[in-house]
């Protein structure tokens, strides 16, 4: 089963749950930003969740199916066609040979994931290009896809339906809860009450390394130098010019900069569904307990 790439949209790469257990020789995490959605497309087909799958951001990818294809997309930051027709998130999918999925802008969202059944062959952060061949040496005969009725448009969806998800409105804030960070007491009062209170807007100059936040400046105490710390995603630095820049899948493992917070677990994947332009505020989610806190798998 292949499927060629009519056009990779913004920003689409091959992604699976990252290289755990690296770190410690400075190896970055990587894998999907959002590991959620990326596990939830893969259950939805039968798959390990360390399977591949694309991560496309926003909107614009094209994709082509050159034979019967089994899928299943979450996430969002897009609206669904095949074939010119609406086709479900979170649902197992069939199509015909010769159909096309094109994503198009949706309000809500940053980043979708599209899984076949065997996961796809290449390689974790392979960036996708027009002409690009997808290919899984799975064939669409499972049980829940062999129910499945394709209809007139060329394509039919199964019964069961993932949950849905929450996903950021660019229109609205997002709410992420926080844990206070190794360096929290180095900072100002003001710096505190900016920091939950006042809301931050993710920079343009944002990308799948980090986040950069644009808003109140958030300033310490002391200024000094620090030794380097180990770092990973969700934690919070911010730099001597007093900007927050949240860490995401590809940061790197060590850093000088005063960690203030870590985003919490549980909303990173939230967090990685804001687009730039999105409006976040920091909730307090303190909880006290031993420094070193990052729980990083070395």
């Amino acid at each position: 089963m292949s499927v060629t790439i009519i056009k990779p949209g913004m920003h689409s790469t091959l992604q699976n749950l990252g290289r755990w257990g690296l770190q410690a020789f400075g190896i970055p995490i990587g894998g999907a930003m959002n590991t959620e959605s990326a596990m939830t497309a893969n259950r939805l087909c039968g798959n390990e969740d360390d399977a591949l799958v694309v991560e496309s951001t926003l909107h614009g990818l094209v994709m082509e199916f050159n034979d019967l294809t089994v899928l299943a997309i979450t996430g969002g930051g897009c609206r669904l066609l095949i074939n010119g027709e609406a086709a479900p998130f979170n649902r197992l999918i069939k199509v015909i040979a010769g159909s096309q999925l094109k994503t198009i802008p949706s309000e809500k969202g940053c980043r979708c994931y599209v899984a076949t059944p065997g996961g796809w062959k290449g390689n974790t952060g392979d960036v996708l290009s027009a002409s690009y061949i997808l290919s899984s040496e799975a064939t669409p005969s499972t049980d829940a896809a062999a129910a499945i009725v394709i209809g007139a448009s060329g394509f039919g969806t199964g019964n069961w339906k993932a949950p849905e998800k929450e996903l950021p409105d660019v229109h609205a804030t997002t709410t992420i809860e926080i844990i206070k960070g190794p360096e929290w007491d180095r900072f100002t009062e003001d710096a505190h009450h900016a920091f939950l209170n006042e809301p931050f807007t993710v920079s343009a100059n944002s990308d799948r390394m980090g986040y950069r936040l644009n808003g109140p400046s958030l300033h310490v105490i002391h200024t000094q130098e620090l030794i380097s710390t180990p770092v990973t995603r969700g934690i919070i630095q911010v730099t001597h010019e007093g900007d927050p820049i949240v860490l995401m899948a590809d940061a790197q493992t060590i850093g000088g900069y005063p960690r203030i917070a870590r985003v919490s677990s549980k909303d990173l994947p939230l967090l990685a569904q804001c687009r730039p332009g999105s409006r976040i505020k920091f909730a307090n989610f303190f909880v006290d307990i031993p420094h070193p806190f990052l729980g990083v798998r070395m």
